[in-house]
């Protein structure tokens, strides 16, 4: 079985960045060699898709130099990722107008060209697209329209698609985007259609599945941008109801589709149009998003069937672990997703600090037996250690975003754990049970099974053999 994820724009790159940590604390199924990463985004700029691939970055680095030494009888590392390139796929070009994609000085004064100006206001033409599709699907629409029309051999979205797609025998992809924005509410429609009927035509048993992301946030545009061209909460309800009014009445090409939003909207504090300064925090949208990609890659679906699929809560102001599926690809997800936890933050509070002295000559050896068992004589790459500790941040970050959610209490990971510092834990004893259970796993017990777990030959000692030990003693059920 081959699996593909797509984001679309900002939210669909949010949703990546959440799948992305669930692969790596191995919650796929294992039924796949990979899962192929493909991204839409005219705005590649923008401050979301930037801090999912710098994710993915570290990932595949850290895939490269550790899944080996890590075995593959560990979930940790397991779930491998490729990207398609080009990544991101770019369906504009660097300063296009909307008036340059659809060639408008070739049909000005005719009835094409008197239409277009009636369906497009002069600000829609002739802003610039470097920032993306500013929330107005209508213009996407446009210019997704001519990737399609322009489908030819040479096609580098026919490229981008059809050499993988139509080589694997059965193929899952799932496309993640809004349907209240700009790039998303164009993408999902125009790209799942391209796929079924234009691109994979020769594959019949291609299963398509999506996240459709209702709206879950508001803001207030700053002074400098009401001039400019951009998405406008207030249309946020009346695009989603013309979406699904849509979705609803035509040909779905959708075998599952998942509909995910928040009835309590969070505001986003720092508005921007787009580009780098466009980072929203994640939320607990993009967590349920990409778990819905999981259960479609993990269920068995049927081509011929189409599916819609809700996610509710019995408590919208409060989401803890009965919120959540028991079991993820066969695996209990809450003691999956809690021991990467302790693990990350083990590695946070008892590894890294030791390893920064141990390098810098500040401390001796001897006090820590652990180093002296599994990891004396190692040569630690540094470009390794960087990826890992990169890592590290971005996983701690997303989930304190999660965690501390305005307007919402979110109890998986006790979010009173946090301190200013993403990576550090403000309260030390909430370690024991940071997932609100009755474990009494605490920093000592850790350091005790690390210390304890025995010498292992030098030719068996890697950084990322020595991580794999660190994630075994981090089993509450030990």
């Amino acid at each position: 079985m081959a699996y593909y994820f797509l984001s679309i724009g900002g939210s669909g790159a949010k949703v990546m960045e959440s799948l992305l940590h669930l692969c790596v604390a191995g919650m796929l199924p294992g039924d796949r060699d990979e899962i192929k990463i493909f991204s839409i985004d005219p705005d590649t700029g923008n401050g979301n898709l930037d801090r999912m691939s710098s994710v993915l970055r570290n990932f595949e680095e850290i895939q490269n130099d550790l899944r080996q030494g890590v075995g593959n009888d560990t979930p940790l590392f397991k779930d491998k990722v490729s990207i398609v390139k080009p990544y991101p796929w770019n369906p504009t070009r660097h300063d296009t107008t909307l008036d340059d994609m659809i060639m408008y000085p070739k049909h000005k004064g005719t009835p094409i060209g008197n239409l277009y100006e009636v369906l497009y206001t002069e600000k829609e033409r002739n802003t610039r697209l470097n920032q993306g599709f500013r929330g107005h699907p209508s213009i996407g629409a446009a210019v997704l329209a001519q990737n399609y029309n322009l489908l030819n051999e040479e096609s580098s979205f026919r490229n981008l698609f059809a050499n993988n797609i139509n080589f694997d025998n059965k193929a899952k992809i799932f496309i993640a985007g809004s349907v209240f924005g700009g790039t998303g509410a164009a993408g999902l429609p125009t790209i799942s259609r391209l796929l079924r009927y234009k691109i994979a035509e020769n594959n019949s048993n291609l299963l398509i599945g999506g996240a459709f992301i209702l709206p879950y946030f508001d803001f207030t545009p700053d002074n400098h941008s009401t001039d400019e061209l951009f998405a406008r909460a207030e249309d946020f309800m009346l695009n989603t109801k013309a979406a699904l009014k849509y979705y609803a009445q035509r040909d779905n090409v959708f075998n599952t589709m998942y509909l995910i939003g928040d009835s309590s909207t969070a505001h986003i504090k720092n508005f921007s149009v787009g580009a780098r300064n466009q980072v929203n925090d994640s939320h607990i949208v993009d967590l349920y998003s990409a778990l819905a990609a999981i259960d479609f890659f993990q269920n068995e679906v049927d081509v011929d069937t189409h599916t819609f699929k809700y996610i509710s809560c019995n408590d919208n102001k409060n989401f803890n672990w009965s919120d959540f599926p028991n079991t993820i690809s066969n695996k209990n997800f809450r003691s999956l997703f809690v021991k990467f936890v302790r693990f990350i933050f083990s590695y946070v509070h008892l590894i890294k600090p030791v390893l920064n002295e141990l390098r810098a000559g500040k401390i001796p050896e001897y006090q820590y037996p652990w180093f002296v068992d599994l990891l004396k004589g190692t040569e630690i790459n540094e470009h390794i250690l960087k990826n890992f500790d990169d890592y590290v941040e971005s996983f701690v970050r997303w989930l304190k975003q999660i965690e501390t959610l305005e307007g919402r209490n979110v109890n998986l990971i006790k979010p009173d754990m946090f301190s200013a510092n993403s990576a550090k834990i403000n309260d030390i004893v909430a370690f024991q049970s940071c997932d609100n259970g009755d474990t009494t796993l605490d920093f000592h017990e850790i350091w005790c099974r690390l210390s304890e777990s025995g010498r292992v030959n030098e030719s068996e000692k890697s950084f990322g053999k020595f991580l794999r030990r660190l994630y075994d003693v981090c089993d509450v059920s030990r």
